[in-house]
């Protein structure tokens, strides 16, 4: 899928991974993307390239990715969650600046 070639070092999700992740408590940070819409909201591929770029900023702490048909979530899409210790803390939806999704991130993790 050459959509998501700026996602490919990062570790995809399906509904099952992502219940696990959950469930074992983990602190994580969670990229929903669609491939359906992909032609329709162009948003997303600006996020297709600024996740992987989030995740190198913050060395140590998990960034997954998976595509909302597969994860059998609704909702908006460009979407990150993050995690913390198993708990949702924070939603992002839609395309932000650099500057906010860091000082989000930042004040969801507490780093």
């Amino acid at each position: 899928m050459e959509s998501v070639r700026f996602l490919e070092k990062l570790e995809r999700v399906d509904k099952e991974k992502l219940r696990d992740l959950i469930n074992n408590g983990e602190t994580f940070v969670l990229y929903v993307r669609s491939q359906r819409l992909y032609d329709k909201i162009k948003e997303i591929f600006d996020v297709d390239v600024i996740f992987p770029e989030l995740a190198k900023s913050f060395n140590g702490i998990k960034f997954v990715w998976g595509d909302m048909d597969e994860l059998k979530t609704g909702g908006m899409v460009p979407l990150i969650v993050v995690f913390r210790e198993g708990k949702e803390v924070k939603r992002i939806e839609g395309i932000k600046n650099w500057a906010e999704y860091v000082s989000a991130l930042r004040e969801a993790l507490s780093c």
